[in-house]
């Protein structure tokens, strides 16, 4: 049985569902323009009917309702589609990123509105040919050395630039890209630490049932934010929870989050990204295996086996020579010529010690280490691991390696591992080229379990390191090869050339200490140099071939000016293929340095470009469902206005009715 007074409570509902609509539809109109704000409808339900009675009419069984009920405030929010919007976010960011760094690579190796590298090369093999027309000349004598020293110049001024932006220990500036890293890894930390406290608020906002909106609309716009920076992979729970993994590992828990760190090995080590403050362990067992994990696409999580580490090859001289200082003649050396790895050397038998001929073979930068143990054995070790860098030594017209007996005492051995279902075998025991960013430090024999699972393989965060590591570093490399095969090979031919004073054995550019086995350019264009010899005498420059005076000789003289050939032969050396397997030029190989960063850059830049266009697509998508339309809210507006007035027309009618029963029936 209902009252007298139940048709006000209905039309009651009914002002009150039209006003809660109307402020919902202005809230949307008010939130036009918000970033990341999601369009929200009052849910309307009837509210539960009551049963007619029959005192005067005969509808007995019969309900009728008893006015609206307003159940939720809903955000119109399409979770697939939000899911798919971060997913891309992390993929766009990373690419846009990587063209952009790698668009100021190009700009330092094309060296806009200067002379570059390969235009200097061309000036340096032009001065040699120049000097062997006359090769007494002293200004063409300077201008070789003015040409070379401005060829060490753009050089240094590249690999300077390079080394800058990368971020190396010596020049981590505001802009570089490790400074940059930095900046990166704390907006991530400050992100998360955003997301967890919203989770907070949104949990202790929810507790009586109703759906915190606003602040879910914030957590989500952070949540895009984030995965601009990183990989990320969202789980929500019932609750209105939020858990955020970067890979494997756990970024955000519900109202905790576990902070990122740059960490690196060393100052002369690039940093990696971990949620440790100390640089991570990878290996359970390092005294086989270590790793260093920077970027990468793939999941790496699988044991290595190394059956074999990758050693270099080692001799000794099997005679004994005493005094060390005495003339290689004494022992029955012959003057003349011998070829140790591929070079040819000139040995002046009668005025050359056992430790004149280390010396003469180490500034020769052969990749061959030579010294003196204390029993008199001259001691020659391979730079290089692996059986592709067995010392190779032959006589010619001198008989020292005869004589020497060279025996084997290590022999050259490749590394050979087993990473998963794959064989590996490698020249070094350092290897990269197995698992794409990952640096594999090969240390003993036995078995270790790699733990090699990225934090980062998306987002800004992979493209800084992407660049810097392979990239930047991929160039550096590449021009430190290219000045350091310039200083080998002009020096090779060089040492067999005579200076003004018939001086022979003298190299053009100082030459280096190896600082790490199988790496002998690294970071070579810092210390190149010409020689002081040359810097300190013109006439130490060897334009000169001499020749031999009798048929029976088997040393070349010079007195004085010589005829140039020696210039000849290093101007020639232009055309030389000393890279690729024997493929590539000088100029051609910086342009393959030029090119491969330009095909890089054009890569990322189209992939961005497709990325960008995908992300609009699904922004679009999602915009017809969550987002706010003018006209849509404004025919809203109008429909609850006239549900507003209809239902307080109602309210009137049932007044008046009832005035006219309380007062019109007196």
């Amino acid at each position: 049985m209902t009252s007298s007074f139940s048709g006000f409570n209905v039309a009651r509902s009914g002002i009150f569902a039209a006003k809660k609509a109307m402020e919902v539809t202005a809230n949307n109109i008010a939130n036009v323009n918000t970033e990341g704000y999601t369009r929200q409808r009052a849910v309307l339900s009837s509210a539960e009917a009551y049963m007619l009675n029959n005192m005067h009419t005969n509808t007995s069984g019969n309900k009728v309702g008893n006015g609206v009920l307003v159940d939720k405030i809903e955000a119109l929010r399409d979770e697939f589609t939000n899911s798919k919007i971060v997913n891309e976010t992390s993929n766009h960011d990373y690419r846009q990123a990587a063209s952009d760094l790698l668009s100021e690579v190009e700009t330092i190796l094309n060296q806009v509105g200067t002379t570059n590298i390969n235009g200097q090369m061309d000036a340096y093999w032009s001065a040699w040919e120049n000097l062997s027309n006359d090769p007494s000349n002293t200004s063409l004598r300077k201008n070789l050395v003015q040409e070379t020293e401005t060829l060490i110049g753009l050089f240094q001024e590249v690999s300077g630039q390079l080394r800058q932006l990368q971020g190396t220990s010596d020049k981590k500036t505001n802009g570089s890209l490790e400074s940059q890293l930095n900046t990166a890894v704390g907006e991530v930390n400050s992100l998360a630490a955003n997301i967890a406290d919203l989770n907070n608020q949104i949990a202790r906002s929810e507790v009586s049932g109703a759906i915190a909106n606003e602040l879910r609309d914030k957590r989500q716009v952070l949540v895009e934010k984030l995965a601009g920076y990183i990989n990320i992979d969202t789980y929500y729970t019932g609750d209105g929870n939020l858990t955020i993994n970067c890979g494997s590992h756990q970024l955000v828990q519900h109202t905790s989050y576990n902070k990122l760190y740059v960490t690196d090995q060393g100052k002369e080590s690039l940093s990696t990204v971990s949620f440790n403050p100390d640089y991570p362990q990878y290996s359970n067992d390092p005294s086989v295996a270590e790793a260093v994990l920077t970027y990468s696409d793939s999941q790496y999580n699988g044991t290595v086996t190394v059956t074999q580490l990758a050693q270099a090859h080692e001799q000794y001289s099997f005679l004994t020579y005493h005094p060390l200082t005495g003339p290689l003649s004494d022992f029955g050396v012959s003057s003349g010529s011998f070829v140790l790895n591929g070079r040819e050397f000139t040995v002046d038998a009668d005025k050359t010690s056992l430790s004149g001929l280390a010396s003469m073979i180490n500034e020769a930068n052969i990749e061959i280490n030579a010294s003196i143990n204390e029993s008199g054995q001259l001691i020659l070790k391979s730079n290089k691991t692996g059986e592709d860098s067995v010392i190779c030594s032959a006589d010619k017209s001198s008989n020292l390696i005869s004589v020497l007996n060279l025996q084997t005492s290590k022999e050259a051995k490749n590394a050979i591992f087993n990473y998963g279902d794959r064989e590996f075998v490698t020249q070094s025991n350092t290897v990269s080229e197995a698992l794409p960013g990952v640096t594999i430090f090969l240390r003993g024999t036995g078995i270790a379990d790699l733990d090699m699972r990225p934090i980062v393989n998306s987002g800004k965060l992979k493209a800084l390191m992407e660049v810097r590591d392979k990239s930047i570093q991929g160039a550096l490399d590449s021009l430190n090869n290219l000045a350091y095969s310039i200083m080998t090979e002009t020096n090779d031919v060089h040492r067999n050339g005579f200076s003004l004073d018939g001086e022979t054995g003298i190299n053009f550019f100082e030459p280096v200490l190896y600082s790490e086995v199988s790496y002998p350019y690294k970071d070579y264009i810092q210390q190149m140099a010409v020689s002081d010899a040359v810097k300190n005498d013109l006439g130490k420059i060897a334009a000169s071939g001499g020749y031999f005076v009798n048929d029976t000789d088997r040393l070349k003289t010079s007195k004085g000016v010589g005829d140039g050939s020696n210039a000849i032969l290093i101007a020639q050396l232009k055309q030389g293929k000393f890279f690729n397997n024997g493929k590539t030029t000088f100029d051609s190989y910086y342009n393959e340095i030029v090119t491969t960063v330009a095909t890089q850059s054009k890569q990322y830049t189209n992939e961005a470009d497709y990325s960008n266009n995908m992300l609009s697509q699904l922004k679009t998508i999602r915009s017809q469902t969550s987002g706010v339309s003018l006209d849509e809210e404004l025919a809203n507006l109008i429909q609850f206005q006239h549900s507003y007035n209809a239902a307080a027309r109602v309210m009137t009618t049932l007044d008046e009715m009832l005035d006219k029963v309380v007062n019109g029936m007196i």
